[in-house]
Order: structure tokens, then C-alpha cells, then sequence
């Protein structure tokens, strides 16, 4: 069977690998790190704060379509606790706790009745609300939206101020990591689209059991070293590359030589603009304009039980959503475990980590009483400084197809073109697409050869 080099160990570069595998392909996972998984991980506990560290919370929704394709192949089960119907909830700053809980019922009466019933609005919003969504109900966008800033649409369907902060604003930085004045609304409504007005399930929210790294980057070595005798190398970026019409040929930093019949580099674009060879392609020298998006994360161990469920909003505050450790991960250490998220955190990073806790410890306590008196056990701050690339109507035109100028090099990643946001499901959607289009060439050069 041909030979597949995969570089990169993020969730694209699995996707891909494992796919092309399970097809009976060859395959070669090449990942400059000591692990896999690329910018989502975890740090195990330490003398600094007694628990593991996500560098940043993530949560998976049901319309997850591609992620779910990989854990069913690689066997993974159980990792996720589901929350479905969707129910969220908000902390407010008058100290009240409102929420907006679906019922059981398809899309999109689901979000109606769950919209009448709900105590996070006013009626003139749940109103308006309604009418803004139901402009996502179909693929594409009317025409008049498009070439829309998020932002844009909320001026222009008269969104009002709680809609948008408990609803629109925070949802658009956690799904798109900026925020809604240069956020792409064909994006946003892409994703609302799936969530919303998808299948029974797509709107569930799944909350992972385990810290980042335990799944599934473990199930995917033992899957492919030990179940499909490929071959993964940690600790091996690449330097070089070169393709002629048969092969491809690359050069590790250790100085491995490395060949093979096709090649997906799943790697962030300031690495791949590095490694481009010069001169073949002048898209290359423009992913610089990407840009980079910062995620921070404050952990705090506190005192006392505070939150419960998996996880609540923050009305009005900087940090948007605040995770339950204790319920995401059955944590049982001495008080709670809550972690913070700040997306889009462009302002916040300047922060020192002493300013970072208080400000999440002083936004917690102007929205929920309980939370006065509890003192902080712990505290830490993880910085995701390239979490994601900059995703504005500017940069969209920057963001490559899977296909290059050498026919037997394909591009794989969340920031490429797949339509959707720089999240886990961009991600393994942009690896099974390079798959596909690896299988489509191998089999096509094969006849020409046969």
C-alpha cells in the first residue's frame, strides 16, 4: 500500500493519520512535541497547585459530527459527561441566577419553548432573539447578510443589551475567539446553525470527564502503533520538504530522512510559512496575516462549594463561562475547583497573574453571594497565546484550501478553509478532508501508473 506522512499531532494531523490507516494505508505521524495533541493539554498536579491544568476549558457539543467520528474509531467511550436538553445558566450582576433550559423536543421548537420559558431575557428580546436566529435557519445566508460582521447583524436585527450579553457576545468569543465588531457572521451562523437546527442531539452539551490530554491522545498511539503498525515519531519536527509528481521527501531536526507517496502537513501557519519552500507558492508569505488569538484560563481551589452543575456564565464580565472541576471531572480534592475562561483575551493577557485571579474572584463575587466569604486555597493562570488564528472578513481570504501546488501535499488544521471556527471540530473535519483527498490522488495516480 502507498505511504502516508502525516506531520503534526493536534487533532487534525489525528484525524487524518487515523483515518488513512483504518483505510490500510501506510502511515508515518511526525510530531515535533513530546506529545500529542498540539495546542490542547494538560499539566498534571504539581507543588505549585495540587490538581491537573487544562490550558484551556473545552466543551463539545453533540453536532460535533467529525470529533465524534474519531473517538468512535479509536474506541473511545465514556470520556464525556452530556448535559441534554441544553440548560445554561447565568449568574448576574443583581447576585440572581437565571437560565435557559430546552426541553426535550426537536429543533427548533426545542429553542423556542425553552426561549418562552426562560427567566435570562425580557419578552421584547426573547422576541427579537427568535427572529435573529431564524435567519440561520438555512444554508446559506440570505444574501444581504453576507459579507456581515457579527456585530453588524446585532445593530441591524436590533439586538438588545441582555440578549447580547448573555447570549450573543459570549457565545460568538467562545466559538469564534474574537469578538462580534470583527467576527464573520457566516461563521457564527454556521455553527449556530448546527446547534440549533440540527438533529435531536446536536444542540447537547458534553463536558470532558478527564483533563485534555488523557483523551484521546493515549487511545490514538495504541491505536495506531499497536493496531495498525504505523509509525509516530514525538519530539521530530520537521526542517524541509521537496515533492516531485511521485514522492515526497522530507529532513527531521535530528537529520531523519523521511519518504513517502503523499504528504498532509497539519501544523499552525506561522510553522508551515517557515518551512514553505520559497518561491513555489505566494499564498505561503501571507498566513502571517492570520494573526493570533489569545485564550486565558484562571484555576482557582476555593474554600467552599460555590457552583453547581458543570458550568455557569458570568453576565457582563470578562470572564465569560466558569467550569466546575469538581463536576466536569468528579474532582474530590479539599474545596472547589473552578476554572475561568476568557476568550478573544487580547486586554486581559497584559494582566499580571496576581491581577488575573482578583479580577475573576472579584466577577464571581459581584454575581453570586456565596461566593463572598470563600477564600482561595490555589490559584494558577494558563495562557494560550496562539490559541487560535484571527478569524475577521480581512483575514478570511488568507485562511488556504486543503490543495497546494504540489499535487501529493495536502494542508490540514483548523485555521484552514473549512467554513467553520478554529475549534476542536474544525479541526478533525479539515483531517478527514485531507484523508479524503490523499485517498482520492493514490487511487487516481495508481491507475495512471497501472
Amino acid at each position: 500500500m502507498p505511504k502516508v506522512v502525516v506531520v503534526g499531532g493536534g487533532y487534525a494531523g489525528i484525524s487524518a493519520a487515523t483515518a488513512l490507516a483504518e483505510d490500510g494505508f501506510q502511515v508515518e505521524l511526525l510530531e515535533s512535541r513530546g506529545h500529542l495533541g498540539g495546542r490542547v493539554s494538560s499539566t498534571p498536579a504539581s507543588g505549585s497547585f495540587p490538581a491537573p491544568l487544562d490550558n484551556g476549558p473545552h466543551l463539545f457539543m453533540g453536532c460535533y459530527e467529525n470529533t465524534w467520528k474519531l473517538f468512535d474509531r479509536l474506541g473511545v467511550k465514556g470520556s464525556h459527561k452530556k448535559v441534554y436538553p441544553i440548560a445554561l445558566s447565568w449568574y448576574t450582576q443583581e447576585k440572581r441566577r437565571v437560565s435557559l433550559e430546552c426541553p426535550d423536543l426537536p429543533s427548533p421548537l426545542n429553542l423556542l419553548l425553552g426561549l418562552f420559558f426562560s427567566d435570562a431575557f425580557p419578552w421584547n428580546e426573547k422576541i427579537g432573539l427568535c427572529l435573529a436566529m431564524n435567519r440561520f435557519v438555512k444554508k446559506p445566508l440570505a444574501e444581504k447578510w453576507q459579507g456581515k460582521t457579527v456585530g453588524e447583524f446585532l445593530d441591524q436585527t436590533k439586538q438588545g443589551p441582555i440578549a447580547r450579553e448573555r447570549f450573543w457576545i459570549p457565545f460568538c468569543r467562545a466559538v469564534m475567539n474574537v469578538g462580534p465588531e470583527i467576527a464573520p457572521l457566516a461563521g457564527l451562523a454556521e455553527v449556530l446553525r448546527r446547534v440549533f437546527f440540527g438533529t435531536r442531539d446536536s444542540s447537547a452539551l458534553l463536558f470532558p470527564s478527564t483533563p485534555l490530554s488523557d483523551i484521546p491522545f493515549k487511545e490514538a498511539i495504541e491505536w495506531l502503533v499497536e493496531k495498525k503498525r504505523s509509525k509516530l515519531s514525538l519530539n521530530e519536527g520537521i526542517t524541509e520538504f521537496k515533492s516531485d509528481e511521485r514522492s515526497i521527501w522530507l529532513k527531521t531536526k535530528s537529520g531523519k530522512e523521511v519518504t513517502g507517496d503523499a504528504l498532509i502537513l497539519a501544523v499552525p501557519p506561522s510553522s508551515l510559512a517557515a518551512l514553505w519552500p520559497k518561491g513555489t507558492w505566494k499564498r505561503s508569505e501571507e498566513w502571517v496575516r492570520l494573526g493570533k488569538s489569545p485564550i486565558l484560563s484562571v484555576h482557582l481551589i476555593v474554600s467552599k462549594a460555590i457552583l453547581e452543575g458543570q458550568m455557569v456564565g458570568l453576565s457582563g464580565a470578562s470572564f465569560d463561562w466558569v467550569f466546575n472541576r469538581n463536576a466536569n471531572w468528579d474532582w474530590r480534592g479539599e474545596g472547589q475547583y473552578l476554572s475561568f475562561t476568557a476568550s478573544a483575551a487580547n486586554d486581559l493577557s497584559r494582566l499580571s497573574e496576581k491581577e488575573l485571579v482578583d479580577l475573576a474572584l472579584k466577577e464571581l463575587r459581584d454575581r453570586c453571594s456565596a461566593a463572598l466569604d470563600a477564600q482561595v486555597l490555589h490559584s494558577k493562570v494558563t495562557r494560550e497565546m496562539v490559541a487560535t488564528f484571527v478569524w475577521s472578513l480581512d483575514s478570511d481570504v488568507w485562511r488556504p484550501s486543503c490543495d497546494t501546488p504540489f499535487k501529493n501535499v495536502f494542508l490540514a488544521g483548523d485555521w484552514t478553509d473549512t467554513g467553520l471556527p478554529a475549534t476542536i471540530e474544525g479541526a478533525c473535519f479539515s483531517g478527514h478532508r485531507a484523508a479524503d483527498k490523499v485517498r482520492t490522488y493514490l487511487e487516481k495516480t495508481s491507475k495512471i501508473r497501472s
